[in-house]
């Protein structure tokens, strides 16, 4: 008895909705992958500033959520990137426990210890990795068939 069946034998949808079910991901994007470096970057920077007043630094933490808006909705116009959307709301939500409930923690309570900022500084980075490293981990269009 043969362990697996021929694509030849499956009816013509089944062999189409197979192959629709391998590409369940966006394929590898250059821009999206410079948005997540420079976000994490800039997003690194302002919370080194989190030890002083959020006031005195707003203007930069306004230009790092600008940064943060461009990568996620650059992210949510590709097609199949659920998967990285989901990290993007996850690292963004102000109610949790990532940079978004960071920079809200910031506001409403003030400057913040070293050592705590240090932590949830190693902590973003490890989100912002997770995208980085989704990202680069995808098949290149190139490698694909297909142009992006």
């Amino acid at each position: 008895m043969k362990a697996f069946v021929a694509f030849d034998k499956l009816p013509l949808f089944l062999c189409a909705g197979l192959l629709a079910a391998c590409n369940t991901i966006s394929t590898y994007d250059q821009a999206a992958y410079e948005h997540a470096t420079s976000a994490k970057v800039d997003a690194l920077a302002v919370m080194d500033k989190a030890t002083g007043s959020y006031s005195e630094h707003q203007g930069k933490i306004e230009a790092l959520n600008l940064t943060l808006q461009k990568a996620y909705e650059y992210d949510k116009g590709r097609p199949l990137n659920q998967i990285t959307i989901a990290l993007w709301d996850k690292l963004l939500n102000p109610s949790g426990d990532l940079l978004g409930g960071f920079l809200r923690e910031w506001k409403e309570d003030g400057p913040m210890l070293p050592k705590y900022v240090a932590n949830k500084k190693d902590q973003v980075a490890q989100a912002f990795d997770i995208i980085i490293g989704l990202e680069s981990g995808k098949i290149k269009p190139s490698q694909a068939g297909s142009k992006p």
